[in-house]
C-alpha cells in the first residue's frame, strides 16, 4: 500500500506541484490528461495528448502543459485497466440497452490477449477485441466518466494549486506576484 500511495505521488502530484506553468496550463493539462486516462485508448493516450496538444497550441492558440497530461493518463494503466473498461462497457451496454458481458469473460479474454508471447500479437487481438466488437459500448460508456472526472480535476487542480502556491508565497513572507515571479512562475 505505502508503495501504491508513493507511486501516486512520484507519477500524479509531484508533476503537478512542482510545474512552472500558470496555473491555468497546469490544470488543463490535468483536465486533458484525466479526459483520456478515462477513455478505452491505453497504448496510444500519450500520443493523443501529443497530438491534442499539438492540435491546441498551433491550430486554436491555446496552451495546456503537455507533461503533466501526459502523467495524468496513467491513472489507467496495466493494474487499473481491467475494472476501468469493464465499467465502460458495462455503463455503454446499460445506455445503449444491451446485454451485459460478465466480468469473468471480460477479464479472461482481455488477460489472454495481454499475455500474449508477441507483442505485436497482442497489441492486434487486443485492438480488434476491444474496437470492433467492444468499441462502440465501451466508448460510449467512458464518456459518462471522462467528461466529468474531467471537468472536476480541473477544478480541484486549479483551486488546490492556487492555494498551494499561495502557501508557499505566505511562508516566503511575499505576496503571490512576488512568490511568482522569484520563482519564474506565470501567476
Amino acid at each position: 500500500m505505502k508503495y501504491f500511495i508513493y507511486l501516486i505521488n512520484k507519477r500524479l502530484i509531484h508533476p503537478v506541484l512542482h510545474s512552472m506553468a500558470s496555473v491555468s496550463q497546469v490544470s488543463w493539462g490535468v483536465g486533458i490528461g484525466m479526459f483520456l486516462g478515462f477513455t478505452p485508448t491505453v497504448g496510444i493516450q500519450m500520443y493523443l495528448a501529443a497530438l491534442v496538444w499539438g492540435f491546441c497550441r498551433y491550430l486554436l492558440n491555446f496552451r495546456f502543459n503537455l507533461p503533466v497530461s501526459v502523467a495524468m493518463v496513467w491513472i489507467s494503466n496495466p493494474l487499473t485497466i481491467i475494472p476501468m473498461y469493464y465499467g465502460f462497457l458495462t455503463t455503454g451496454c446499460w445506455v445503449q440497452g444491451k446485454e451485459q458481458l460478465t466480468y469473468a469473460t471480460f477479464e479472461n479474454r482481455l488477460t489472454e490477449i495481454l499475455g500474449m508471447e508477441s507483442v505485436w500479437g497482442s497489441i492486434v487481438s487486443g485492438a480488434e477485441y476491444l474496437l470492433i466488437e467492444l468499441g462502440e459500448p465501451m466508448m460510449l460508456g467512458s464518456l459518462f466518466y471522462a467528461f466529468p472526472i474531467a471537468i472536476g480535476s480541473y477544478f480541484l487542480t486549479y483551486y488546490g494549486l492556487l492555494r498551494h502556491r499561495q502557501h508557499k508565497a505566505h511562508q516566503a513572507q511575499m505576496s503571490y506576484e512576488e512568490w511568482c515571479a522569484a520563482h519564474e512562475i506565470a501567476p
